[in-house]
């Protein structure tokens, strides 16, 4: 019965989650335009992967203090903090994604 609770409880979290993040993205469309968001989002892709490349698993807090900084020097400061932590949490869970991906094909 925990685990039909724990696995309801950890859906209903993801599906948030994913719903803040689509509007957080519409948001930011909106705010600086698509061809900006895809080029900021991109960025932000490249900085996670190569952030996580770098420092490796764990040190959640850290890596994401590190891409806010790098993020905030290659745009200049373009971007407010929250428009940074959007993308972030997108890139990071596209990667998540990608990588649970390439366990389940292996």
């Amino acid at each position: 019965m925990k685990e039909l609770v724990m696995t309801i409880l950890t859906a209903g979290v993801q599906l948030a989650v994913m719903a803040a993040l689509g509007y957080a993205i519409n948001f930011i469309n909106a705010k600086i335009g698509t061809e900006n968001t895809k080029k900021y989002y991109n960025l932000a892709k490249t900085v996670v992967t190569a952030i996580e490349q770098q420092i490796g698993p764990g040190k959640g807090p850290d890596k994401k203090s590190e891409a806010i900084a790098v993020i905030k020097e290659l745009t200049k400061n373009k971007l407010s903090d929250e428009e940074i932590n959007v993308l972030i949490e997108a890139a990071v869970k596209e990667m998540n994604l990608v990588l649970k991906q390439q366990k389940l094909e292996q």
